[in-house]
This record gives C-alpha cells, structure tokens and sequence, in this order.
C-alpha cells in the first residue's frame, strides 16, 4: 500500500529533505518490504509499476536517500551498489553466482557483538574512527550449490 504523500512528507522533513515525487515513489517501493537492489532492477520494477522516471533520477534519489540514512547501500556480487531497505543493524550474505542478498542477525558472543569488539580493537590498534561496523559473508547461496 502506497503511503500519504504527507507522511513521505514529514518523513523527507524529518531527515532535512524536500519532499519529490520521485522520492515519495522510491521510498515506497523500499517500504513495502525489506528489499535489496541495484539502482538499475529498481528503475525497471517501477517502470514496470507504470512510473516514468529516467535512471539518473532514479540514481540521484538513491544517492540522496543514501546519504540522509533512509536507506543503507551494500556492495553486490560484482561490486554494483545494492540499496537496502533495513535499517536496523544486521550483517549481508552475498551469493558470488546468482547476486541474491540476504540479511543476517548481528549476533552476540558472551554477551558483546563481535563487530563491535573489532570496531574497538582496530580502533585501538590503528587511531582510526570508525564509523559503522558492518560484516559481509560471501560464498554460494543453497540453490547455486547445486548447480
């Protein structure tokens, strides 16, 4: 179901942006489910939905979204950009053959989440800040194992 252009509205205000129609599009699409995918699937999924917008408005709004902390963007099988619905802290498994993404639970070991203890170890090691510790498992996914 497609959301009130007013809370799309509130939401964009929320995180310093303007409200587009584009944008209200995009965010939708991202809100129906927890999604994973390229600029590219998206601009065909929505033209298939009957929405006319070229794939540099599609790239540009993704960029925006992206950079505002509306949507997360991950690296692919071949290193495309894919753009991720869920915002809430987890880990990607990335099939190499066949590109499917799917997220993964941050777990905890003896009570600390491992990312966070290799934040603070590289930290500590480095003088580096960290930002986002994020981990990204890649491999082959069941289906691709048996091919």
């Amino acid at each position: 179901m497609s959301k009130k252009p007013e809370k799309t509205r509130d939401l964009l205000h929320s995180f310093g942006l303007r409200y587009s129609k584009p944008r209200n599009i995009i965010l939708d699409y991202f809100h129906e489910k927890d999604r994973h995918t390229s600029a590219e699937h998206l601009f065909y999924d929505l033209k298939d939905r009957g929405h006319n917008l070229s794939l540099s408005t599609v790239y540009l709004n993704l960029s925006v979204l992206k950079n505002a902390g509306l949507i997360r963007e991950l690296k692919g099988a071949m290193g495309e950009a894919i753009f991720d619905s869920n915002l809430s802290p987890h880990h990607h498994l990335v099939c190499e053959q066949c590109g499917e993404v799917m997220d993964v639970p941050i777990f905890t070991v003896a009570g600390e989440k491992p990312t966070y203890l290799l934040k603070a170890h590289a930290e500590q090691a480095t003088g580096w800040k960290v930002k986002e510790p994020r981990l990204e498992l890649r491999g082959l996914c069941p289906t691709c194992q048996n091919t």
